[in-house]
């Protein structure tokens, strides 16, 4: 059925509507054989296909899921989510769009290993009286077993029993569930084996934290259940909507328009990160894939390139905000999706029509959309790095010194100039960029909303000079989201690392013999050294502990060197 190096792309404009349905039961079915590849890929996707009956799966657990979180209501003050990518954003997402009902302990997800975020769950919170979610389907995952490391023995220099403090979210058999049971965890939840992270929204990932913040987790599983109903394969397939999503965004994607923007109503964002990993992780891929863009601030028609559809998320009821937006972007002839859910929890539904629909996009594509082939390379580097600081004491690299910022930076990727200035390589960074490309800004730092502004000016800025998509993603998050794309994606994409000086020596993370700056920094040397090897431009700026101000300057360089640079051409 083809191979990985001549991969079978299927049209769906090209095919019957009898061939669409069939491929689309088959999906439903749990059929891997409907994916053109190879028999080993069809294989493992066969252990990734748990999710098309999540709902129903799921259904049985919800009174000991609403048992355990009436229990932490009345024990605890505080919870807090420890996870990573598929482990941590649609709880992310709810807890920005709906946050507890009131007399519902206080819901906070860390997916960082930023010192000051770290420093911040200690300083707020009275960890005596804090439930800890650690969340990882493997049990491996580095970031959540540092915060579990870390919490467990400030708990632990509380309380006789800190198990009383810590739940799990895992797969059976794990580190995380057989160490989960041999210190007593008040609480153990196991996922089912062939659901992958970043499709289990509507597993206890979702489901454990809803009820834990006093959601009505059934309204979740009714939502999801009544699109799958409208999803099935005797539907029309103009109007099945997860089906006719998926054609929208592949007929788009074989026209050169692979940069698609997720526009939303304010209250539903945080929904988008998850929507963004969904696409990216899945469809980045084999020097191929759909770019989403999200978080960009919407703008006249004149500032997109002709590589961009759209898709807007919002909730009925509620003041479009967008009207005049969309209108012009039709009259500009942008290929433009609306969505309005009738309710918030009506995101169960969507999470069915998205996972569906890329699924769906995988078969169009010729690619496995439940395997991330290319985020190992950037952990590996990571590891690297840490050893040879366990080793050492200090981290190898040598960064140059900027005379404009007085900042550290290096550069790859194909980055050539006469003289190591940052300037310079700004210009040659922008020069080299075509016009299909597209920027990511990817900051190491904390999750400061000032730092956000900065970024989203930065986005705005080389939307407006170059017409060409804009993507940022906070680090480590962003590895276990849009990081498959960056390195196994289209070779269009140009990237800027922040990292900053501010390590905390009293945050020495237990069992690891480094602390958390010193992990995060490695992370993002690891993916810097990552995108360099597979000739992708990338530049590291290393900031002082006065990042805000430096990153102010920095726009400041930037708006002059894209001014200078349109001047010149």
């Amino acid at each position: 059925m083809g191979s990985q190096d001549s991969r079978k792309m299927l049209r769906p404009s090209k095919l019957t509507e009898e061939e669409k349905k069939d491929i689309l039961a088959r999906i439903l079915a749990k059929d891997p054989s409907v994916f053109p590849l190879p028999e080993e890929a069809q294989e493992k996707i066969k252990e990734r296909l748990g999710w098309v009956d999540a709902p129903q799966r799921m259904r049985p657990h919800l009174p000991a899921i609403k048992e355990f979180a009436s229990k932490a209501k009345e024990k605890f003050q505080k919870v807090i989510l420890c996870g990573m990518g598929g482990s941590s954003l649609f709880p992310l997402a709810l807890s920005k769009i709906f946050g507890p009902e009131p007399g519902w302990p206080a819901f906070h997800v860390i997916d960082t290993t930023d010192p000051e975020e770290i420093e911040k769950v200690e300083k707020e919170c009275d960890l005596a009286k804090t439930l800890f979610i650690i969340a990882s389907k493997s049990g491996t995952t580095i970031e959540t077993t540092a915060h579990f490391r870390y919490f467990w023995e400030k708990v632990k220099a509380l309380k006789e029993n800190p198990g009383e403090n810590f739940a799990a979210i895992t797969d059976e058999g794990t580190p995380l569930h057989l160490e989960a049971q041999e210190k007593n965890f008040c609480g153990v939840f196991l996922n089912p084996k062939d659901i992958g992270g970043r499709y289990a929204a509507l597993t206890f990932v979702g489901l454990l934290p809803a009820a834990l913040m006093g959601l009505q987790v059934e309204k979740f599983l009714e939502s999801a259940e009544e699109m799958q109903q409208s999803c099935s394969p005797d539907i029309p397939w103009e109007y099945n909507p997860a089906a006719w999503l998926s054609e929208y965004l592949a007929e788009r994607f074989f026209l050169g328009q692979d940069k698609l923007t997720i526009l939303a109503d304010p209250l539903l964002r945080p929904f988008s990160l998850w929507i963004e990993q969904l696409v990216a992780e899945s469809l980045g891929k084999e020097f191929t894939g759909i770019i989403p863009v999200v978080g960009e601030t919407p703008g006249s028609p004149t500032v997109y390139g002709p590589d961009r559809i759209f898709v807007y998320l919002g909730l009925r009821g509620r003041q479009d905000l967008y009207r005049r937006l969309f209108s012009d972007l039709k009259e500009a002839g942008f290929p433009l999706k609306l969505y309005w859910l009738p309710d918030r929890y009506d995101l169960g539904a969507e999470c069915f029509r998205w996972e569906l629909a890329v699924a769906l996009c995988g078969v169009w594509l010729g690619l496995n959309p439940f395997d991330e082939p290319d985020v190992i390379r950037a952990k590996n580097k990571t590891k690297e790095v840490l050893e040879t600081f366990k080793q050492t004491g200090n981290f190898p690299v040598e960064f140059y010194v900027d005379d404009d910022l007085e900042v550290g930076f290096l550069y790859a990727g194909g980055l050539k100039v006469q003289y190591p200035r940052l300037r310079a390589v700004l210009k040659k960074f922008l020069y080299e960029t075509p016009p299909w490309g597209y920027f990511a800004f990817l900051p190491f730092l904390p999750y400061d909303t000032e730092i956000e502004e900065i970024f989203t000016d930065l986005r705005t800025l080389l939307r407006g000079r170059r017409q060409c998509s804009t993507i940022m993603g906070f680090g480590p998050r962003y590895l276990h989201s849009i990081g498959q794309l960056f390195k196994g994606g289209p070779r269009s994409g140009r990237f800027v690392i922040f990292t900053r000086k501010g390590r905390k020596e009293d945050q020495l993370i237990p069992e690891f013999g480094f602390t958390f700056w010193d992990l995060q920094f490695a992370q993002a040397y690891g993916d810097f050294q990552a995108l360099a090897e597979d000739e992708r431009p990338v530049i590291h700026i290393h900031l002082t502990e006065n990042y805000k101000l430096e990153l102010k300057k920095f726009y400041n360089l930037m708006e002059e060197v894209t001014r200078l640079t349109d001047e010149e051409n």
